[in-house]
């Protein structure tokens, strides 16, 4: 028996095949000439060979790897995207992309809360630059997280209250 996780994932592969299958497709077989009627001719023909490329992106479609293409791809071109600079101080921490693959939610880490304030004030360019290299709908929400301030609620003795008044960032 599946989980719901395995039945959510079977349901988006059904549903992006479905979108990229038209229905014209469906119903034409492979070879339907008899072996007189192959002949060489000047236009293409389905026994033509086909490029490495195609083959890899057909290969990506019909496995269900497609998103998982676009989150690599994203967390491999993030310093190019922001910038060096803050590249090393703020980090992808999580990509949700919806199983049809549009209007994701993009969660970064900033390691102090200037940072955070910093980036939070470019997600405007942040999304037109993801949007201009990946497509317009891959996501559709940048969410900018602080630092974590450690947990002071430790032991038997611990204090109920709000713990030391830090910001930590």
């Amino acid at each position: 028996m599946l989980n719901s996780a395995q039945q959510e994932f079977l349901k988006s592969l059904l549903t992006r095949a479905r979108l990229r299958v038209s229905p014209g497709e469906k119903n034409k077989s492979r070879f339907t000439h008899t072996v007189e009627d192959q002949r060489s001719g000047a236009g293409p023909d389905e026994r033509d060979p086909a490029t490495v490329a195609a083959l890899i992106s057909s290969l990506i479609v019909t496995k269900g790897w497609d998103l998982q293409v676009v989150i690599g791809k994203l967390r491999a071109s993030w310093t190019s995207i922001v910038g060096e600079q803050i590249a090393d101080h703020v980090a992808i921490e999580q990509i949700n992309l919806n199983p049809s693959g549009q209007s994701g939610i993009l969660i970064l880490r900033a390691d102090s809360t200037a940072w955070a304030t910093q980036v939070r004030l470019h997600t405007q360019t942040i999304h037109e630059k993801i949007s201009a290299d990946f497509g317009p709908d891959v996501i559709g929400e940048i969410q900018v997280l602080g630092p974590t301030a450690p947990s002071w609620k430790h032991g038997f003795r611990s204090v109920p209250g709000r713990g030391p008044r830090d910001t930590y960032g």
